[in-house]
């Protein structure tokens, strides 16, 4: 009988194949059919016909789905000991949906937190240390009232006896309150102040300057073991983080994401007992773009949130695309939740929306220059928008996503344009 089912679900497969248009027997992509743990080569395929090689699979009773790429291997990365990463970059395709109905999102949202946090709800520590009124760290402001520093201790039960770790975020206090709060992750920068001796202007403290004249309280948080005296940030850095010795015993290999997450977790869990806010958004640039995506994906609170040049399909990488280790585990990314599911769990829900803005211009992530050559950057970029565009319309929440790219910006930032045109515009 095993036999006979072998035999069948190769035939199967075989008939779908033969089903498929001339055209998409092309390309590099390969899918490979796990024969009770043996897999074999399969045919060449291009992305249209991926899911549906996917889905028949699954229906057949097939085993796992392999993806190979001219430049795009899907490889573990877990070290022998089955505790640290290799953070050597690896190519995943993610292109893979796994969000078909309500029910599916809000189980990924658990599988996603019980992953990072290991338990089945999402991070509730508040512990902070709060300084009010501290002198401001931006250039003079006329709508700012006041700015508390927030310093957040790393999880006590992790420390274990080691040196305290601080992580460090702001919350500027507007004159006008609208009641509301935005998030605001500048990702791998040292500082929110614009310098106008360094030539060049992220827009980071346009962006702040700008939410705080609309009325809205921002909460900016740095990355983890970030202030302007302590920048560290560094690609071996993101390593040691991921790899941290403070960790639980047996940890998985996403465990260290907690550490780029909890900063606007507990500082966010903090100030809603002391706000009675009507809403939360979020802002982010670059790593806190990614930040973001992966935050807003898990934490309903976040109503809209906006990613500026953060994240990618991985399918899409290329180059100096290729983001750091946090932004490409396979762990995570390949065996939970790609990109796209992402996208998708940010945007589902009542009152939610999820902006994606990528900069034409980039010179430094997921611009035209760091796309592949041999690729068309619209093309692929409005593939990805359309199929997460297309399944949220199936799960009833049209029009609660988009992707902006911005012909502005001139170089790798969140530019006047995308914050009067989309980012305050979307929360007027």
């Amino acid at each position: 009988m095993k036999y006979r089912f072998k035999y069948l679900r190769q035939t199967l497969i075989a008939f779908l194949i033969i089903l498929l248009p001339y055209s998409v027997l092309t390309q590099y992509s390969y899918f490979n059919i796990g024969d009770y743990g043996e897999p074999r080569d399969g045919i060449a395929l291009n992305t249209e016909a991926i899911q549906t090689v996917i889905e028949a699979c699954e229906e057949s009773g097939g085993g796992n789905v392999v993806f190979v790429d001219d430049n795009l291997l899907a490889t573990d990365m877990l070290q022998g000991d089955d505790k640290t990463i290799d953070c050597d970059h690896v190519f995943i395709d993610d292109r893979y949906l796994r969000i078909n109905d309500h029910e599916r999102a809000k189980s990924l949202r658990h599988e996603i937190i019980k992953a990072i946090w290991g338990g089945d709800h999402l991070h509730d520590r508040s512990n902070v240390q709060v300084t009010r009124g501290i002198q401001n760290p931006l250039n003079p402001c006329p709508a700012l009232a006041s700015v508390d520093k927030i310093e957040i201790p790393m999880d006590p039960n992790v420390l274990s006896g080691e040196e305290q770790i601080v992580d460090l975020a702001y919350h500027f206090i507007p004159v006008n309150r609208n009641n509301r709060l935005v998030i605001f992750n500048p990702g791998h920068l040292c500082s929110f102040k614009t310098d106008p001796d360094a030539g060049r202007d992220y827009g980071v403290e346009s962006a702040i300057v700008g939410l705080l004249e609309a009325g809205f309280d921002v909460l900016a948080v740095y990355m983890p073991h970030v202030s302007e005296t302590d920048c560290y940030l560094e690609s071996d850095d993101h390593c040691n983080i991921i790899n941290t010795k403070l960790k639980i015993d047996n940890y998985p290999a996403t465990y260290g994401l907690r550490f780029f997450l909890d900063p606007t977790i507990v500082s966010l869990n903090y100030l809603l007992q002391q706000n009675d806010y009507s809403q939360v958004h979020m802002v982010g640039l670059s790593g806190g773009g990614w930040t973001t995506n992966l935050i807003a994906a898990i934490d309903e609170r976040i109503k809209f949130s906006f990613n500026i040049a953060g994240s990618m399909p991985l399918y899409y990488r290329y180059a100096g695309s290729i983001g750091d280790v946090e932004q490409y585990l396979p762990e995570f990314y390949r065996d939970i939740a790609g990109y796209p599911d992402l996208y998708i769990l940010g945007a589902l829900g009542d009152g939610r929306k999820q902006i994606q803005v990528l900069n034409r211009m980039d010179d430094c992530c997921f611009g035209e220059a760091q796309h592949d050559p041999e690729r068309d950057y619209l093309t692929d970029i409005r593939t990805f928008e359309g199929s997460v565009k297309d399944r949220l319309t199936y799960l009833g929440a049209e029009g609660q996503y988009y992707l902006e790219i911005d012909e502005a910006a001139p170089n790798h930032q969140i530019s006047k344009e995308t914050l009067q045109n989309v980012i305050l515009k979307e929360l007027k």
